[in-house]
């Protein structure tokens, strides 16, 4: 028994309530966002159990095991605060995104757009236009940069756990060199027509300047190494486990939330204006898509051969399109999955029992899965959690389409170039 195609519409009905109901009824959306996305999941949970419950509890699971990595950076990120944050001019952000573009291999896009947000508001705080330096920090910081390790980004975790050797994505380098130069060398260019035609913004800014660099809530920073912990250390215990792998991971998260609690003073919360208000909103938001998005998802794994997938071109416009409109880690399993035996290059990695994945293919699902994840607010969780934190800091930002504007006119002519460059044949 498969799940029939209807019942792919309460998907369809969550992402456009995401991108619609927010500026159009925003109290509405405040009050009853998690009624409304509770009333689409249960018929498609109901389905789904129907036939086949064992979806469901892997879905929970994994939403369990995404929502508290989400608040584990996101605590680490609100307990540490920059001060003596310069004046913002076109060197300093570029610098500040390039310098976030390595940093998010190391402690993940979500963990450096948390990190790193906060600071860049500030600094750019006064300005006629500084929407479009959050915009190009979500296609960075938050998306295209975290395709080096699998702690850059969700999906480049699920392949490290599915068995991708952990250093093998630094033969992504030439294409995550290329994407990342293209987007700051866009960025310089909008940046600084925007910089040269705001007077008021430009020159010194003494008060700011005096006061010497330092980073608060430094003990933060030692809690990163656990989250790592937390993401790898349950690989270790037998796989005839399941509960107990996703039980440690849970219990090593959570236990960072508590510890940057309890280790950050309550001057720093403030002097961010710590709140969780905007990581409740992408918690309830994700909860709606886990649900909803099975159907979608379970189409892609039983349909792989009538979709006539087979190059790489396929494969890295293929799972990122989907990956913009679903989130990206399961979008990446769904074409893992299909592309497992597939292939006739040279260049093939051996998997578990007995299966291979052709690394051409591997390659275009990584990027594509990784980059494309930047198209819209939902394909990837950073994207709407720095969304949330600017309007927390009163930063008016670019509507659900209006992004997508955005995205369409300085993003996707550099995922073309990159798809064209290295995938197409």
């Amino acid at each position: 028994m498969k799940l029939p195609l209807w019942s792919m519409v309460p998907f369809v009905i969550v992402v456009l309530s995401v991108a619609i109901l927010p500026p159009l009824v925003p109290t509405f959306w405040k009050e009853k966002r998690g009624l409304l996305l509770g009333f689409l999941s249960v018929p498609v949970l109901a389905l789904t159990a129907a036939v086949d419950y064992h979806w469901i509890a892997r879905g929970f699971v994994d939403y369990v095991s995404f929502i508290c990595l989400l608040g584990a950076l996101y605590a680490i990120g609100g307990g540490l605060h920059v001060h003596g944050t310069p004046k913002a001019n076109p060197a300093s952000n570029l610098f500040y995104l390039g310098f976030g573009a390595v940093l998010a291999n190391i402690i993940g896009t979500l963990g450096t757009s948390m990190l790193l947000i906060r600071p860049l508001l500030r600094s750019n705080r006064g300005r006629k236009h500084e929407v479009h330096v959050v915009v190009f920090f979500i296609f960075i910081i938050s998306n295209v940069s975290g395709l080096l390790t699998p702690l850059g980004d969700p999906p480049l975790l699920m392949g490290y756990l599915m068995g991708i050797p952990f250093w093998w994505t630094l033969k992504l380098f030439p294409i995550w060199f290329f994407a990342v130069t293209s987007l700051l060398g866009i960025f310089a260019a909008i940046d600084s027509y925007f910089y040269l035609n705001d007077p008021d913004f430009r020159g010194p800014m003494t008060s700011e300047l005096k006061e010497p660099f330092r980073i608060a809530g430094r003990w933060n920073f030692a809690l990163i190494p656990v989250v790592v912990a937390g993401l790898i250390l349950p690989i270790f215990i037998p796989a005839d486990y399941p509960l107990w792998r996703v039980a440690c991971r849970v219990f090593i998260l959570i236990g960072v939330i508590y510890g940057s609690h309890a280790l950050t003073p309550k001057i720093v919360s403030t002097a961010n204006n710590f709140s969780w208000e905007p990581f409740k909103e992408v918690a309830v938001i994700f909860a709606g898509i886990f649900a909803t998005m099975i159907p979608a998802v379970k189409y892609l794994e039983t349909n792989a051969a009538h979709l006539h997938i087979s190059t790489p071109w396929d494969f890295y416009w293929f799972s990122g399109i989907i990956s913009g409109l679903l989130d990206n880690a399961p979008t990446y399993a769904a074409f893992f999955a299909m592309a497992t035996g597939l292939g006739n290059d040279v260049f093939t990695l051996p998997l578990d029992a007995a299966r291979n994945i052709s690394e051409s293919l591997l390659m275009a699902i990584s990027c594509g899965s990784v980059f494309f994840g930047a198209y819209t607010y939902i394909g990837n969780a950073p994207n709407l959690l720095v969304k949330a934190v600017a309007e927390d800091e009163k930063l008016s930002m670019p509507s659900f389409f209006t992004y997508m504007l955005w995205s369409t006119v300085f993003l996707m002519p550099v995922l073309f170039l990159t798809g064209y460059l290295f995938f197409y044949r």
